[in-house]
């Protein structure tokens, strides 16, 4: 039975060992290993087997076909109705087609080969070369050492990308053998969400305590990419923020799959803050504020103290193809910011102590005008949209959104929006010329996130912006969390008053959080887990129609351009019903049955 297994294990270590194409880290290529002593006696092959896991990492940019998430929520407009990403907008989803394709199977099949990595490292030995070469022993020990925690951290991963869409799924902790284990696979329940938090918190733990602090200080950066102690900690508060809101915390939830069914919500908040806070606690040693908000999303070859975990992908212009404005050497864009978001952006005027400053467009006295509506507003509006008469690229064209214009309708392949997307393009290439590339990065968790998740925790745990807790360590208040971001040079909008209300501040942090983190994932899932997907999914989507009527002179009429699907049972994902069918104990999700 044991030489079964072990064939088994060993057939699924040469299968997946293949090279970690997008990361720089890779140690050497993969040989051809067939023998159980050269997999566990080869630096390289463990190398190349925890890279191949870090494949299983989500894909940021244009991951469903060739949109953004943001298009399925109030974020965004993909401008191709035939694109898979409307199929969430008109709710032609089920358990037998999502537009996200099959996660369920992703994440997994990352779990698996964490586990399978785990298992093949309880065979590596190198003491043999303890004595005679000590220096490549160290080298050694400390590589499979930080491999074996960039597993635990990988898997951690996985089960919460699994969680945030299906809540409690099944834990596999192990590997199984997929033939002799067969029925234990198929009898294997959906675990208490309660549970499955444990579980990764647990693994974030692990990975956390010896896990270095952080790559990106070493003299030769050949570790950027990696996780670290700081990405676990980072993925430990963000679960932990997910955990204590609504979406998971419902009233009379009778499914304890499905989230909590016990009382403990305040716990639940302190217990997030506490993690963000450990985060927030590596600066300013090792992370930090961006100076460029612009520049922290083409970094390159630049490291930044902003970003905690990341993937980093060669030298491509495939995302600025799909996403340059209609004209730019490409005769088609893709995902295009809404106006529902650019309304978010507050006002900002030169002096700080200006009353206007700080206040939503909507707001009395914020000095919004119609006419000029993107003048004297938040500069990240800017930084991550093309608005009409900006200039954009190499050449510093300026973009005529307007009816007729140059990126305007009527163009074929023209925003629906009136705007076009800014953040994450590079905005130097030449996408004539095949040299016309450069290297990008898809971050994961960065520090400014740290900080509002924190405040989120503090505030939801307290009930008040201004409050701290000393005997928790909880020493930051929500309103100096959010204030340390929105004041930072990058930004430097004014700070939010200590006087300010416990409902304004709610209101303000969720709109902080919306347009700091716009266009990284976040704002698909924070409506989902806030439980106002309703509003911010299911309801219009509205663009700008702008008309020219003078030599640099415009109107601006703000126009719905649709109305989107939505019913409750999809605030969680269906279980793929396959899934379904061949398992005896997997129970679906409400609603999709």
């Amino acid at each position: 039975m044991q030489n079964i297994k072990f064939k088994s294990l060993l057939a699924i270590v040469v299968l997946t060992m293949t090279l970690f194409s997008s990361c720089d880290f890779t140690e050497s290529d993969m040989l051809a290993f067939k023998k159980e002593e050269d997999v566990v006696r080869n630096m390289a092959s463990i190398t190349s087997t925890i890279n191949n896991v870090y494949s299983y990492l989500p894909d940021g940019y244009d991951r469903i076909g060739v949109s953004m998430l943001a298009a399925a929520c109030d974020e965004a407009e993909e401008v191709n109705d035939m694109e898979s990403i409307q199929n969430f907008n008109s709710g032609n989803w089920n358990a037998f087609s999502n537009p996200e394709g099959d996660v369920w199977t992703r994440n997994y099949n990352g779990i698996r080969k964490a586990n399978v990595f785990l298992d093949l490292l309880e065979k590596v030995d190198w003491t043999y070369l303890k004595v005679g070469t000590p220096d490549e022993y160290a080298r050694r020990q400390k590589l499979t050492k930080m491999h074996r925690y960039e597993a635990h951290f990988l898997r951690a991963f996985f089960y919460f990308e699994l969680i945030k869409r299906y809540g409690g799924v099944p834990l596999v902790t192990r590997a199984y053998d997929p033939f002799i284990d067969a029925d234990t696979l198929k009898s294997m329940p959906r675990a208490d969400f309660a549970k499955c938090v444990d579980y990764i918190v647990m693994q974030c733990d692990t990975a956390a305590k010896y896990l270095e602090p952080d790559y990106n200080t070493t003299a030769n950066n050949a570790h950027i990419g990696r996780a670290t102690k700081g990405a676990a900690l980072a993925l430990k508060a963000r679960t932990l923020l997910y955990a204590a809101s609504d979406l998971f915390n419902r009233p009379g939830n009778i499914r304890p799959e499905l989230g909590y069914t016990d009382e403990n919500r305040k716990d639940r908040w302190i217990l997030a803050a506490k993690a963000a806070k450990a985060v927030m606690d590596m600066s300013p040693s090792i992370y930090g504020s961006h100076n460029d908000y612009s520049a922290l999303f083409n970094l390159g070859d630049v490291v930044s103290k902003e970003v905690i975990f990341e993937k980093r992908f060669g030298s491509t212009n495939n995302f600025e193809t799909l996403n340059y404005p209609v004209g730019f050497a490409t005769g088609k864009t893709g995902t295009c910011p809404t106006q529902n978001l650019v309304d978010a952006y507050e006002m900002k005027f030169f002096s700080a102590s200006d009353s206007r400053n700080g206040k939503a467009i909507d707001e009395a006295g914020s000095g919004y005008n119609p006419l000029s509506p993107y003048a004297n507003r938040d500069p990240r509006l800017k930084k991550t949209i093309v608005c009409n008469g900006e200039k954009f690229g190499k050449d510093n064209v300026v973009v005529e959104c307007w009816e007729g214009g140059a990126q305007g309708l009527p163009r074929k392949s023209a925003s629906k929006t009136g705007y076009y997307l800014r953040k994450h393009l590079n905005e130097t290439l030449d996408l004539t010329l095949s040299t016309g590339t450069a290297k990008k990065q898809w971050i994961y968790f960065r520090f400014s996130e740290m900080n509002l998740n924190y405040a989120e925790a503090m505030f939801e745990a307290f009930g008040s912006p201004t409050l701290t807790s000393a005997t928790d360590g909880l020493t930051v208040s929500a309103l100096t969390a959010i204030n340390s971001v929105r004041s930072r040079p990058a930004v430097s909008l004014v700070a939010l008053k200590s006087t300010i209300t416990s409902d304004e501040f709610k209101k303000k942090l969720r709109s902080e959080r919306r347009v700091e983190l716009a266009f990284e994932d976040h704002r698909y899932w924070d409506v989902r887990r806030w439980m106002i997907a309703e509003e911010a999914i299911g309801s219009d989507v509205y663009g700008m129609r702008i008309e020219k009527t003078a030599t640099n002179v415009y109107t601006y009429t703000r126009q719905k351009i649709e109305t989107r699907v939505w019913s409750d049972k999809m605030y969680l994902y269906p279980i793929p019903q396959s899934e379904v069918n061949k398992s005896t104990a997997v129970k679906q999700n409400p609603g999709w049955e």
